[in-house]
């Protein structure tokens, strides 16, 4: 029976390090499947998971368009600070493709044309919006004049064209509801073009890019992104570079900045980076709107349907002015923090990108203005959430906010009775989400395998020990009992052998005693 025990400890001790090392040594080859699967996967090549996905995207991007009304046009006109209702918002439906799709020789690069269109979402506008419509009519900055004033202010421009574009200004038909610094218009004309005097001169002589004036352009119809192409890295060979631009609508660098860093276009378009991201590693998109590259700094953990994802905010220095953070003197940053002047990207029209509601801007931008709220840090922040295994972003918003700069010139004089001020003309917030389809898909493919190998991996682990120290106790109290009983026995005989030897029978017993063992001494005769 001991021995049967005994076998028992040692069988349990064994089967104990057993798991110990299996588990161990078993961990490592699964997590580096799933990762080459991963590096597989996220390569944007024909065949991965990531390229069709990329090439048409199923997750449906929304922009949400709000316009600043100006609701005080006549006290505005006259030198008053601008009273602003934010109206909206206008619900469109992006929609991206990447049209002929080639790819380098070595896999490196893939080669495409942008391709983009917007639909009105008539449903969810008034679902978010009951108030506005496209049709409705709003005032905001006559934008075409203050960018011909700043083109007569700021150009070397000869004075016969000079004098055409002034006498334009002074003409300027009130009665047909274009106020002198106020242009009035439906949403639909605003956000997509309406004809306006002002810009078809300006045009005329090279110094707009359109005869009309309009706040958005569709994609389908962008001369960029339909002739010249864009050059993305794959992951073939450096997973790192991902999505990553090599050149954006066939250019490497923006043009428009104050040095070679600051024009350079780097970063991915902000829908993917590189696998197993790290928390101390920065997310760099290329942003259109901004003319730059642009560094995301991780902020915290967080979670979106379910799925650990890395939260990814644009920081607060990347558009301070230089007594914060010198480096921006490349994006010309000497005025106010919290905005990037793109003056000098767009065609010298002094327009200035902000976070939306002017989160994180110097407070006489917004005491210059009255608006109906102020920054919200929820509501205005841009940020993206990315799951950190494949680097694809599942939840993310990208607010902006364009403002014109009102100011007083010296050679005309025409905007120096207007109060200076950044006037915000639009903002556009938008936002995209992994489907609940997708993210089904990518908990029960990854996230659930990755946990059953780390939980289990410590789960076994803590039983491989358990049962080991079970074994190894049992084997201890075998041996210990072992060693007990030796003992008791070896006393045990000690004490017989003593007890024999006082109770040894001597000759005179013998005589004493017949073989019934009756006493037979009175037999004897004694003398």
């Amino acid at each position: 029976m001991a021995g049967f025990a005994r076998c028992c400890a040692v069988g349990t001790l064994l089967a104990g390090l057993i798991v110990l090392i299996v588990t161990i040594s078993g961990r490592n080859p699964l997590l580096n499947f799933i990762n080459d699967s991963i590096k597989q996967q996220v390569q944007v090549l024909p065949g991965s998971v990531t390229y069709d996905s990329w090439k048409n995207p199923p997750v449906p991007v929304l922009d949400n368009i709000y316009l600043f009304n100006i609701s005080n046009v006549a006290e505005f006109n006259s030198g008053q600070k601008a009273i602003l209702e934010r109206i909206g918002p206008f619900v469109y439906r992006k929609h991206e493709e990447k049209r002929s799709v080639n790819f380098t020789g070595d896999l490196s690069k893939a080669m495409f044309y942008d391709y983009e269109d917007f639909q009105f979402d008539e449903l969810e506008t008034q679902t978010l919006n009951s108030k506005w419509s496209l049709g409705d009519r709003v005032f905001i900055p006559n934008v075409p004049l203050i960018a011909a004033v700043s083109q007569i202010e700021t150009q070397q421009l000869p004075e016969t064209v000079k004098k055409i574009i002034i006498d334009l200004i002074e003409a300027y038909d009130v009665a047909e509801g274009k106020s002198y610094m106020t242009l009035n218009g439906t949403v639909q004309d605003i956000l997509w073009g309406m004809d306006d005097p002002i810009m078809s001169a300006l045009y005329r002589f090279k110094l707009a890019p359109s005869p009309k004036f309009a706040l958005q352009t569709n994609g389908s119809t962008d001369p960029d992104a339909l002739t010249k192409p864009t050059v993305m890295y794959t992951g073939h060979g450096d997973l790192s570079s991902v999505s990553v631009y090599s050149l954006y609508h066939g250019k490497n660098s923006s043009g428009c900045w104050g040095s070679h860093a600051a024009n350079h276009i780097n970063g991915s378009e902000g829908t993917m980076f590189g696998p197993f991201m790290e928390r101390t590693r920065t997310a760099t998109i290329y942003n259109e709107q901004l003319f730059r590259s642009i560094d995301l700094s991780y902020v915290e953990d967080t979670s979106y349907a379910s799925i650990p994802c890395y939260r990814y905010e644009l920081p607060r220095w990347a558009l301070q002015n230089v007594t914060y953070n010198p480096i921006n003197a490349a994006y010309y940053a000497y005025k106010y923090t919290g905005m990037l002047n793109l003056t000098k990207c767009a065609s010298n029209v002094p327009l200035w990108i902000s976070k939306a509601m002017f989160l994180d801007s110097d407070d006489r931008i917004q005491n210059n203005v009255t608006m109906e709220r102020g920054p919200n840090k929820t509501l205005d922040e841009t940020y993206v959430c990315i799951e950190p295994n494949t680097g694809v972003v599942i939840d993310g918003h990208k607010r902006v906010q364009i403002n014109i700069e009102i100011q007083h010139f010296n050679v005309t004089g025409i905007l120096n009775h207007v109060y200076p001020s950044f006037i915000p003309i639009i903002a556009v917030d938008e936002h995209g989400s992994i489907t609940p389809e997708l993210a089904a898909k990518l908990r029960s493919t990854l996230l659930i395998p990755l946990g059953l190998i780390h939980y289990g991996y410590w789960v076994l682990v803590a039983l491989g020990a358990v049962v080991t120290m079970i074994g190894f106790f049992w084997h201890v109290v075998i041996i210990r009992n072992k060693y007990s009983i030796g003992e008791e026995d070896t006393t045990a005989i000690v004490d017989a052998e003593e007890h024999n030897s006082e109770d040894t029978d001597s000759p005179e017993q013998y005589l004493s005693f017949d073989g019934r063992g009756a006493d037979q001494s009175r037999y004897l005769d004694i003398e």
